[in-house]
């Protein structure tokens, strides 16, 4: 994840070419935040603050980009956003030195390696609802690491190689940017239905997951009441804390869709680190 305002936006060039390393990941190589307070370490705990782009078009990714966010969610899932706009968006935000993520429609093989394949920095995958569908988009999200390569820390992946995109976006040939992109890409999970809520710890420890990300309309809905009274229902605001520790005990991140400034203050306070908003 990338940080906030007191870190300037950085070029794609000094991001990418200098440590092979897109901005979303170069932030988050922090040590895990401590069990004790809101530290990490000797590098103070900063909010992620991103925007939400719905609609299609690389002027307009390019715009929102521009703003001063971390990063920009494509949002493949609910907005007028199809493949080849997705290309388009998430090439003009890299542009900008600002980290874009898809959100995609489903955790399919084919829509994770689509997506990955334009050069995005990361994904966010909504209804993670267990352990075993969390594996299952790690894998699709690596590479295969070659036998003699592997170690026990190692995820290999089954991630087909062979789209120009997305090394050209990193400014990377083909054999560098398979060597490097399962570290550097990011993946996060949407924690948003009851059988998801019940997961959420033993989701939080698979390996190659980095962050849960709450969508409160989704679970309020999922838990039998209206989606968007979730800031009033006392229940569903003890399951968005249940999935908050579930992150922070795993040694991962949390993130929440917010609708207010105010709300990205609270939820920072409350544990987020990845605040999002239109």
């Amino acid at each position: 994840m990338v940080f906030f305002k007191s870190n300037p936006l950085l070029s794609l060039r000094n991001v990418v070419r200098s440590s092979a390393r897109p901005r979303l990941r170069s932030i988050v190589r922090r040590p895990p935040w401590s069990t004790e307070g809101h530290g990490f370490g000797q590098n103070p705990r900063k909010p992620v603050v991103g925007s939400w782009l719905m609609l299609p078009g690389a002027s307009l990714a390019r715009m929102v980009a521009q703003m001063g966010y971390d990063f920009v969610i494509v949002d493949c899932e609910h907005g007028d956003i199809a493949d080849a706009a997705m290309h388009a968006s998430v090439g003009a935000i890299a542009a900008q030195g600002v980290s874009p993520i898809v959100r995609i429609p489903a955790p399919e093989n084919w829509l994770v390696k689509r997506t990955l394949d334009t050069g995005a920095h990361g994904i966010l995958c909504p209804m993670m609802s267990t352990p075993e569908e969390a594996k299952a988009l790690v894998s699709y999200a690596k590479f295969p690491i070659p036998l003699a390569q592997r170690t026990p820390w190692s995820i290999s992946g089954v991630r087909g190689a062979g789209s120009p995109f997305a090394p050209a976006a990193f400014g990377q040939g083909m054999g560098e940017y398979i060597a490097t992109a399962n570290k550097n890409t990011f993946i996060a999970v949407q924690i948003e239905t009851v059988e998801g809520l019940g997961n959420c710890e033993e989701i939080a420890k698979v390996d190659g997951i980095d962050m849960l990300f709450v969508g409160p309309n989704d679970l309020c809905s999922s838990m039998g009441y209206p989606p968007l009274d979730h800031a009033n229902i006392p229940e569903v605001q003890e399951a968005i804390k249940r999935v908050l520790a579930a992150a922070k005990a795993a040694g991962k991140y949390a993130g929440m869709f917010c609708t207010s400034a105010e709300q990205v203050k609270a939820r920072f306070e409350q544990g987020c680190e990845f605040l999002c908003s239109f």
